[in-house]
C-alpha cells in the first residue's frame, strides 16, 4: 500500500505525502500546503487563548 502522492509546493512534482524532503528539489516539507499551515497557527492561537483565560479566572 503506498502513501498517497501530493505535488511538492515548490517543484510541483509528485511525492509522497508527509516526506520530510523532496527527493527532486530538496525543499524542507514540501506537502505542507498553506491550508493546513494556517489550520495549525489558528489552533495554536485558540489554545494560547483559552489557557490565558483560564488562568485569568484561576487567579481571581
Amino acid at each position: 500500500m503506498s502513501k498517497k502522492q501530493i505535488p511538492c509546493r515548490y517543484c510541483k512534482q509528485e511525492v509522497d505525502d508527509g516526506v520530510k524532503r523532496c527527493p527532486h528539489c530538496g525543499t524542507h516539507n514540501p506537502t505542507i500546503g498553506v491550508k493546513k499551515a494556517m489550520v495549525w497557527t489558528v489552533s495554536a492561537i485558540v489554545v494560547l487563548y483559552v489557557v490565558t483565560f483560564l488562568v485569568e479566572v484561576l487567579r481571581k
